[in-house]
């Protein structure tokens, strides 16, 4: 079953609150884009490479042709956990590859730079391998990485949702960050997650203050140990790289010796040395160039060349005269290199480091020290940034109420265009001044009535599979649009709804399409004719075996492929025609295609 890959502390820190609007002088080919996909051994998937556009990708077929296998392989390149289950039978190791590409500005870029993973000119390539006996291996653009770091990573390239796996809609305690996404103050949510960390800190150190005294004792004496121990290194910033460098210096002294002799023999002292011989080049030319002043330039440059030459020798003299092969200096120099790696395995990777946690300790040790006078003042600060905190957070309890409200108003207007008329929307949020996270003291739940005269309820119990669908597609396009493009994955978002309600269906995914690129699966036609990119999957026997293919259809296969998903069975003219009807409507949203390439 497939879950909408979110990890919301990351998505947060990259996310910044955005309208619709706000993409639309962005050009269509910097939108983030999933353009290749590779799968081999997966599922009933023997071999297949498909290309995808940017837009709006529709994905048909008929129930069971292994539709989701391709939404699965997508959900596993931006972190989804893999199985053994999924390595196609009596192969040993599936393998699924694609390449996103990312404009100059996606958050993605910063993320993977953080990190050290180089891009491919634009593109990013994610390679997941699935291996039947277990050492599954996951690469971007070659290098391996871990599943907690892609899935991190992921939440920046797509987000796909199940026909019952919308986790993040449905989670209560989500529900208030699709409020702040939608109308916050970014800087007032700053401010209180500012506050409340400080507040944080501060009641741990106070905490910690409040240990019992011997536990105190017992720290106080371990940090004495280490600070002496430290402090008896006498310590310089960066000592152990000068050392170092010191000992290379020191251990290549001889070699360095016998080579610059030999260059300054060559140069200088041979017999004829590399100076005399050109001495009696320059005066050679310079009597020529007595008789025929075209030659006066040429003894000019080999006079300037004597004369580089004749210093590279004193230098190379100098240097002979500094380098210092002493024995005695090089044990000194090994041996405080020793004393410090010692003590850096304890506490720290560098001499800076070391340094670094040395200031720590005392810092903390003083803190102990005077634990009483320092209680009292965290005991006060802690007083005054609590009720910073709850002034912040009411105000920002207010700025939310008001976006409750027009949230509300918007989703109603959303879901009467999905044939949800009557709908009723709330944005129930409750506060405690007691219970508080770093969002502040409110807590958010979306409720709804599909029905007059009927109480809202949590979002969660709603029964109807096709009113959840729609209620997921409305909150997508008004509450959680970032100010970046991303791949969209909705599987069978059509599901429990027809008619004149999947035609809107298919016109507001294709207007979400112009700012991210979208793949659905469907089995209605009214939202497959609004496709830019339309596939088909088959399955389909091969000698002994099964086999999933998924091709881009041309105009004629689109119109015979909605012209079968119209008749349910045999394809008439007229259903044909109704097709290329229903085409000529959504028009605008179409494109040519790109063809696939596919083997068995």
């Amino acid at each position: 079953m497939l879950r909408f890959i979110v990890d919301k502390r990351d998505v947060i820190y990259y996310i910044r609150k955005a309208l619709f609007d706000s993409l639309s002088s962005l050009p269509v080919q910097n939108l983030l884009m999933l353009k290749f996909l590779s799968i081999e051994n997966f599922a009933l998937i023997n071999h297949l490479e498909v290309d995808f556009e940017q837009g709006l990708n529709l994905i048909t077929g008929e129930t069971g042709s292994g539709k989701s296998i391709l939404i699965d392989a997508v959900a596993l390149l931006v972190g989804e956990r893999a199985s053994q289950e999924m390595v196609r039978s009596g192969c040993e190791r599936a393998r699924v590859e694609g390449i996103f590409q990312l404009h100059a500005s996606h958050p993605a870029r910063a993320f993977l730079k953080k990190a050290s993973i180089p891009l491919e000119g634009d593109n990013l390539i994610v390679r997941r391998e699935i291996v039947r006996e277990g050492g599954n291996r996951i690469f971007l653009n070659g290098i391996l990485t871990t599943l907690a770091f892609l899935t991190q990573l992921g939440t920046l390239l797509a987000d796909i949702h199940g026909q019952h796996d919308q986790q993040v809609l449905l989670d209560p305690s989500t529900h208030l960050d699709f409020i702040d996404r939608y109308g916050s103050d970014e800087k007032d949510l700053a401010e209180l997650r500012a506050l409340f960390s400080e507040l944080t800190d501060t009641r741990a150190q106070l905490e910690q203050l409040r240990r019992g005294e011997q536990e105190r004792l017992q720290r106080t004496d371990h940090l004495r140990f280490q600070i002496e121990e430290i402090q008896q290194l006498a310590l310089q910033p960066g000592e152990d790289l000068e050392l170092t460098q010191e000992k290379t210096l020191l251990l290549t002294a001889e070699r360095r010796r016998q080579a610059c002799l030999g260059a300054f023999d060559l140069l200088y002292e041979s017999e004829p040395s590399l100076l005399a011989r050109l001495d009696r080049v320059h005066k050679a030319v310079e009597t020529a160039a007595a008789l025929d002043s075209h030659l006066q330039s040429l003894s000019e440059r080999l006079r300037e060349i004597q004369f580089t030459l004749e210093e590279a020798a004193y230098e190379l003299r100098d240097y002979l005269n500094q380098i210092d092969g002493d024995p005695g200096r090089l044990e000194m120099v090994e041996e405080r290199l020793q004393e410090i790696q010692r003590v850096q395995k304890k506490y720290a990777n560098s001499t800076d480091e070391l340094l670094a946690y040395w200031a720590r300790i005392k810092q903390e040790l003083e803190a102990l020290a005077g634990a009483d006078q320092f209680g009292d003042e965290l005991m006060r600060k802690t007083s005054e940034l609590h009720a910073q905190f709850l002034r912040k957070a009411q105000a920002v309890s207010q700025k939310r109420r008001q976006a409750a409200r027009r949230l509300e108003k918007e989703m109603e207007r959303e879901l009467a265009e999905l044939a949800m008329e009557n709908t009723l929307f709330q944005a129930h949020l409750t506060q405690s001044d007691e219970v508080f996270t770093e969002k502040g003291i409110d807590c958010t739940e979306f409720l709804i009535s599909p029905n007059p005269g009927e109480p809202p309820k949590p979002l969660a119990r709603i029964a109807s599979g096709g009113e959840l669908s729609r209620i997921v597609l409305a909150l997508k396009s008004i509450a959680t649009l970032e100010n970046y493009p991303k791949t969209l994955v909705f599987d069978e978002i059509d599901s429990g709804i027809g008619g004149r309600v999947a035609t809107t269906l298919g016109e507001k995914l294709a207007r979400l399409a112009e700012r991210h690129q979208v793949f659905c699966v469907t089995h209605l036609p009214q939202i497959a004719s609004w496709a830019r990119q339309h596939f088909q999957v088959t399955k389909s026997p091969l000698g002994e075996r099964t086999v999933v293919q998924i091709r881009a259809l041309d105009e004629n296969q689109r119109v015979e492929e909605l012209a079968h998903m119209m008749a349910g069975g045999a394809v008439t003219e007229t259903t044909r025609r109704q097709a290329r009807e229903l085409l000529k409507m959504t028009r605008p949203a179409s494109a040519p295609h790109v063809t696939s390439r596919r083997r068995h």
